[in-house]
């Protein structure tokens, strides 16, 4: 009794190692969100700039709403092998962000990020082979993740910002 006591008491601390806290929607919005002491246009085109330096495809960008939606994908090149022996795999990883960029004085732009990480699989099913597709997208919970790309926008706004100051001639 003991030994099954211990087995389900290990178990269940395991599990809940592997569960992640529900954010709330207070402590999103901290996590998403920073202040940048610079004017709404520099971050705007530094933003756009940023996403397309780290791959995304920018899938809408509205400099009237301060509203940007951009994608990413990278394909499984063995996705085929995956199929052909085992009857499904991923064929590729995504990624979708939405950022909406707000000023807030001339000197002062808030900027919110949302990430989302996905992937496309696919199954082969029955005798007949057919292929089903199922795609799939989780909000990135991590603030890790979002400090770190909130600390590459920043130095790519003050790269832009030297540079349009070293062509302005000031």
């Amino acid at each position: 009794m003991k030994k099954l006591f211990l087995l389900l008491s290990i178990v269940t601390l395991l599990a809940s190692c592997g569960t992640s806290k529900q954010l709330t929607p207070a402590e999103i919005k901290a996590m998403t969100t920073i202040q940048i002491n610079e004017s709404y246009d520099l971050v705007f085109s530094s933003t756009v700039s940023f996403l397309q330096s780290q791959g995304f495809l920018i899938t809408n960008a509205d400099k009237a709403t301060g509203f940007i939606t951009a994608s990413w994908q990278e394909d499984n090149n063995l996705a085929i092998f995956s199929k052909i022996f085992f009857g499904s795999a991923t064929e590729s990883s995504t990624a979708h962000t939405s950022v909406f960029i707000q000023k807030l004085r001339d000197d002062l732009t808030e900027v919110k990020l949302t990430l989302y990480q996905g992937k496309v699989e696919s199954d082969l099913i029955g005798e007949s082979q057919t292929e089903s597709k199922t795609v799939t997208n989780s909000l990135v919970r991590r603030a890790e993740t979002y400090q770190n790309w909130f600390d590459a926008l920043k130095k790519e706004v003050e790269n832009r910002k030297a540079l349009l100051q070293q062509y302005s001639g000031d």
